[in-house]
């Protein structure tokens, strides 16, 4: 297939977006401020509407001029309200929203019924997007402001960074956090009007909260996240254009959406380290760990009563109730020998089990020293003890431990 040098630009301005709706969604993410893109990106299209309502023309600068001005009286609105009034900020989010998404429909409708050359406006097509049919200069102006904010916010991203996650160090280290603050809403709001064209109104908010979200799952470091939300924001809008310029009856906008879509649930499943089948392997061995340590407890009891061996349905169907799974597991790791129907200790096998209950003693005894506590914390192995507790701590209750046992 042949690509036009008009999509081929057209490819590169969605990209650069692509990156510039990663970097600032990465951003509204960490500061639990996803969904204002949503309400930002409704409130454009009154301003659009009064744009083109006062000028009559359909440039894409007078258009995003309105829909830039809009988007900030709307920031504005979200974040006056909570102040002056009892409404909660999300609750204020939705009013803003709603509130202004509705005028601008009606504006909208006003436009198309008062005459052809209103009509031809095509001003409903910021609803979905109109990527593919992006003028060449539009997607070189696209591009370029998208590539700026992008480099004005990996400039910054050491005060963002302060700016994220602790506001009230940066305040006292000289950090101007207000206008830190304003600026990442400009940011966003500059965002949210550079995506109108490609994605429209309604899917700007996905574009924008999507790739950062996906990125969440493989990183827990600042500088990782803002690259893997960049890289998937421009993959996303490189495949969505793409496959759109490719098959002319599907619209960039939503294709680009889906595309990022994609690689949400990709990560959502297979990220080594939030991911679902990632954490259902972790709890199905720690569960089996827990199961091992219980077999061997049971055979160290009953060594100490001078019951050598157990029986598999003891272990399995009595007390313990340890799966087969796990008794399979604990003689492949040395820890017991089978005779028959009969499982007995292994010298090694005595030797963790041994291990493991003076840990439980240990960290029972500190938890009865300890008020404040973490209850995920409870059930440990026995490494985790003394990697969790300073040597001299274990020390310490290993003693007294020692000392009950002595008195009693």
């Amino acid at each position: 297939m042949v690509i036009s040098p008009n999509t081929l630009v057209i490819l590169a301005g969605t990209t650069a977006l692509g990156i510039c709706c990663g970097l600032v969604g990465a951003l509204m993410l960490l500061r639990r401020r996803a969904l204002l893109s949503d309400a930002l990106a409704h409130a454009t299209l009154p301003g659009v509407c009064i744009a083109f309502l006062l000028s009559g023309s359909r440039s894409t600068i007078v258009l995003g001029v309105g829909a830039l001005i809009s988007a900030l009286i709307g920031a504005a609105l979200v974040s006056w309200l909570p102040r002056f009034s009892r409404v909660r900020r999300d609750s204020a989010t939705a009013c803003i929203l709603g509130i202004l998404f509705g005028a601008g429909i009606a504006l909208s409708a006003i436009i198309q019924r008062s005459g052809p050359g209103a009509a031809a406006a095509g001003l409903d097509s910021l609803l979905l997007g109109r990527a593919a049919g992006m003028l060449r200069s539009e997607a070189m102006l696209l591009g370029g402001c998208a590539l700026v904010m992008s480099l004005l916010v990996l400039v910054l991203r050491k005060e963002l960074l302060v700016s994220c996650f602790d506001p009230l160090f940066g305040r006292c280290s000289g950090q101007a956090t207000g206008a830190l603050d304003l600026l990442q809403t400009a940011l966003l709001a500059g965002t949210v009007v550079l995506a109108l064209p490609a994605v429209g109104v309604v899917l700007t908010a996905a574009l924008v909260v999507i790739p950062p979200a996906a990125a969440r799952f493989w990183t827990d470091r600042f500088d990782s996240l803002l690259r893997i939300s960049a890289l998937l924001g421009a993959v996303s809008g490189m495949l969505g254009t793409a496959i759109s310029s490719g098959h002319p009856e599907l619209p960039a906008g939503p294709v680009i959406v889906l595309s990022a879509t994609s690689f949400f649930i990709l990560s959502l499943l297979i990220a080594p380290k939030r991911g679902l089948i990632a954490r259902k392997l972790r709890s199905s061995a720690r569960k089996q760990q827990r199961e091992v340590r219980r077999i061997l407890h049971a055979l160290l009891l009953a060594s100490e009563q001078d019951l050598h061996s157990l029986s598999t349905d003891q272990i399995v169907a009595g007390s313990v109730s340890a799966s087969p799974r796990a008794l399979e597991q604990a003689i492949i790791d040395g820890f017991i020998e089978r005779q028959g129907d009969r499982l007995q200790l292994k010298p090694l096998g005595s030797e963790r089990a041994r291990r493991a209950r003076k840990s439980q003693e240990i960290w029972r005894e500190w938890l009865t020293s300890e008020a404040a506590i973490d209850r995920d914390l409870i059930d440990l192995d026995e490494e985790d003890i003394e990697k969790l507790l300073p040597l001299e701590l274990v020390r310490s209750l290993e003693n007294s431990i020692e000392l009950r046992k002595t008195t009693t």
